[in-house]
């Protein structure tokens, strides 16, 4: 059995970014948390493993999305209960020609409010939101995002450029509510 203080010391400082990539990828807190525990619980078991001096995050991160992997199978088996308040709207947003001034995760990030993105970021495809949390939001580089996904750096691009032009054209709307559309920096 792994050393509790060495589990401790190497995985703990990451608790928030395993967090924050469950709420991306289940797009629910009580999911999240559920997956988080799940994680820590297989990362404790798995420790002795663990490489000391390789990035611990990525680790997790992967473990995380194996995880993520495994539950949706599982609902595919066994089926997901929605309540009718989670259903999505069924009409779309009509196109908008006009061009926001924002162009990055961090103008996104800091221009609307956490329930305007998370709905956004919930609309994405799950590979392309989880490539794009942990380029844009864990600051990973590809060749990191791409290990933790098992795809090519060149998909971890493409996945990252399509994900930021999906949730651009997605927050269009509100951000011409803002007044956020051609300003400019």
């Amino acid at each position: 059995m792994a050393d509790k203080k060495d589990f401790e010391s190497t995985a703990m400082p990451h608790l928030d970014a395993v967090y924050r990539a469950a709420v991306a990828l289940s797009r629910r807190e009580e999911d999240a948390r559920d997956l988080v525990q799940i994680v820590y619980a297989k990362a404790l078991e798995r420790f002795a493993s663990f490489a000391p001096g390789t990035n611990a995050r990525a680790w997790l991160l992967q473990i995380l999305r194996n995880t993520w992997i495994d539950e949706l199978r599982h609902r595919q088996v066994v089926g997901t209960v929605v309540s009718i308040e989670e259903g999505r709207p069924a009409i779309a947003d009509p196109p908008h020609a006009a061009e926001a001034a924002w162009s990055n995760a961090r103008d996104v990030l800091e221009n609307f409010p956490d329930d305007e993105v998370r709905r956004a970021l919930g609309e994405l495809p799950d590979d392309q939101r989880l490539t794009l949390f942990l380029v844009d939001v864990e600051g990973l580089s590809q060749e990191e995002a791409a290990a933790i996904t098992g795809v090519p750096a060149g998909t971890v691009k493409s996945r990252t450029s399509r994900a930021r032009a999906a949730l651009k054209e997605k927050l269009r709307v509100y951000a011409k509510e803002m007044g956020l559309l051609g300003r400019s920096r």
